[in-house]
């Protein structure tokens, strides 16, 4: 009987401290959650600096090619048209995790 009464109290301490942590686990998790850093433009911008010069220097680009007056032996509006393309396509890659459509990855800075 004194086994019997050993392996019983040993068999509840163990479902004790099992739901003590699991309560502390369970409980932890909405403080996880909550602790993930909010994606936003701003955020992302901040977190790919390179990629963030690199769009702003073809938008300059973009703006000599339109204010130049040479045509550049008639590859001014293709050159214009691909670069304008570049910038949308590198703005899609920095803002993925936002999930952006195209009108708003436009308007994006």
């Amino acid at each position: 009987m004194l086994i019997w009464r050993f392996f019983n109290e040993k068999m509840i301490n163990k479902a004790i401290v099992t739901g003590v942590f699991l309560g502390l686990a369970l409980g932890t998790l909405p403080m996880m959650a909550s602790a993930a850093p909010q994606l936003t433009i701003q955020s992302e911008r901040a977190g790919h600096p390179r990629l963030v010069e690199a769009i702003d220097k073809m938008k300059e680009a973009v703006k000599e090619l339109q204010a130049a007056p040479d045509d550049f032996g008639g590859n001014k509006a293709a050159a214009i048209r691909d670069t304008e393309t570049a910038i949308h396509s590198l703005k899609k890659a920095l803002y993925y995790r936002l999930k952006l459509d195209d009108a708003a990855i436009d308007k994006a800075q």
